[in-house]
Formats: C-alpha cells, sequence, structure tokens
C-alpha cells in the first residue's frame, strides 16, 4: 500500500492554501472592477432618469420656437 504520511498531508495544505490565496489576490482586482462599474450604471442611471424630462421639454419648446417662426414668416 501507498501510505501517505502527516508531513505530506501538511505540505499539500500548505501548497493548496497558497494556491488560494494567489486567487484570491487575482480576483481581487476583479471584484474592484465590477464593483466600480456597478457605481458607473447607477450614474448612468440616474442621468437617464434625468435626461428623459429634459428631452420632452427641450421637444416642447423647439416645437414651440418652429411654430413662432412659421407663424413670423406668414
Amino acid at each position: 500500500m501507498n501510505e501517505i504520511s502527516h508531513r505530506e498531508i501538511y505540505e499539500r495544505l500548505i501548497a493548496v492554501e497558497k494556491k488560494v490565496d494567489r486567487v484570491e489576490e487575482n480576483t481581487a482586482g476583479m471584484v474592484k472592477a465590477f464593483e466600480a462599474a456597478s457605481g458607473a450604471f447607477l450614474v448612468l442611471d440616474w442621468l437617464a432618469k434625468f435626461a428623459k424630462p429634459l428631452i420632452v421639454i427641450g421637444t416642447f419648446i423647439g416645437g414651440l420656437i418652429i411654430a413662432i417662426q412659421s407663424f413670423k414668416v406668414k
């Protein structure tokens, strides 16, 4: 039989812990990027909510200006 000693198990455990630590370090940057993107989408959502009424108001004012100009020409 191929017996595994406690020392070998311990060494494997240390190797696995190092790999897990490296994966955690590598993914930390990705997590920060996703959090930043989440914040950016929140700001874009606020801008969209603000822009919709401005577009309606701008369209109304533009229509009034065109109507006034068309009456002035006649």
